[in-house]
């Protein structure tokens, strides 16, 4: 694994090395550099040019996570929350890794970032594509006192702390999807993904999962079943990904803070008007049925007010598409 990471830093400038240089850096072969060229393309699907008399290189280089950066460019308030920061090359999924964790003395605050998932998830099972070096894969655990009963609501808090992220990005006119996307004219942007473990009437650890579309590019469209967008595309620039975790974890601290303190109800009036369906004919997707309704907002614990034939309906699961498309996850 050191190797694959020592070649993938070389070439990371989007310049031409060849196998012999590349090999003298690291201090082996050049048939091993080309093995390793070779699992990095098989592993992580990292497209590397090969040209004759050249070497390798990657078009366009990659935007590596750097811990030292990003730690370094934290706030103090910010730094004072966070337990440890890991950045991963290569894992199943970063919800999966913390998880594990959870009862192995780790604490609130720790984050994890990678920069490829084999296995990433979205809500309800679904495949999450996580190319390598494009996107953000981040997750974080956080504990919360209260029984569950008192989380109702937390996963649209954490989209508009997303949400915040973004406008610093740049992005003013991205809006909120019930019950926790984040979308862009219509398409996808963000997914969010919350795991639990506690006990009924006691404390809380939540493994906050964030999937942001950063740098990919749309030669991924024919694995994705549905609309989508990412930073780059809508800026038509190269993002850094490290001032953008930066970002995110410092408006998540912050939201979470307020959350256990306030819940839901301070956020209230931020998610309407970002919510992107607001005042709109949609259809809400249930296990049991599919329901037309005008989108009215949320209420406190963050269930989905529709007016269905004139009368208002609180609903708190479903998957939400407007009224002439098809479910949109």
């Amino acid at each position: 694994m050191s190797h694959l990471i020592a070649v993938l830093n070389i070439l990371s400038d989007g310049r031409f090395h060849s196998g012999q240089s590349i090999g003298s850096t690291l201090g082996v072969s050049r048939t091993a550099i080309w093995k390793s060229i070779k699992k990095i393309r098989q592993d992580w699907q990292v497209e590397i040019q090969s040209v004759t008399g050249k070497g390798y290189r990657i078009s366009g280089g990659l935007n590596l996570l750097d811990a030292d950066s990003i730690n370094s460019t934290l706030s103090e308030s910010t730094q004072t929350q966070l337990y440890l920061l890991e950045v991963l090359f290569s894992v199943k999924s970063t919800n999966q890794y913390l998880m594990k964790k959870v009862g192995s003395g780790i604490r609130s605050g720790h984050v994890v970032i990678a920069e490829h998932q084999s296995a990433g998830r979205g809500r309800r099972g679904r495949d999450w594509l996580s190319p390598f070096g494009q996107n953000l894969y981040l997750s974080i655990l956080w504990e919360f006192v209260e029984p569950i009963s008192g989380l109702s609501g937390l996963s649209l808090a954490i989209a508009i702390a997303i949400l915040r992220s973004l406008k610093k990005a740049g992005i003013s006119d991205a809006g909120l999807k019930w019950p926790n996307d984040i979308h862009w004219h219509g398409k996808k942007l963000c997914g969010i993904l919350l795991e639990m473990k506690g006990e009924e009437s006691g404390a809380w650890n939540v493994v906050i999962g964030i999937g942001l579309n950063v740098n990919m590019q749309y030669d991924h469209s024919e694995v994705i079943t549905q609309p989508w967008t990412s930073l780059q595309q809508i800026t038509g620039a190269v993002m850094d990904r490290n001032t953008i975790v930066v970002n995110i974890i410092k408006e998540l601290f912050e939201v979470l803070e307020q959350f256990s303190k306030k819940g839901l109800e301070v956020f209230r009036e931020e998610w309407i008007l970002n919510d992107v369906t607001m005042n709109k004919t949609i259809k809400l997707h249930t296990a049991q049925d599919t329901i037309t309704g005008i989108v009215r907002g949320i209420d406190d614990q963050g269930a989905l007010v529709l007016e269905v034939n004139g009368v208002s309906q609180h609903y708190h699961a479903g998957e939400v598409s407007l009224s002439y498309n098809e479910p949109l996850c």
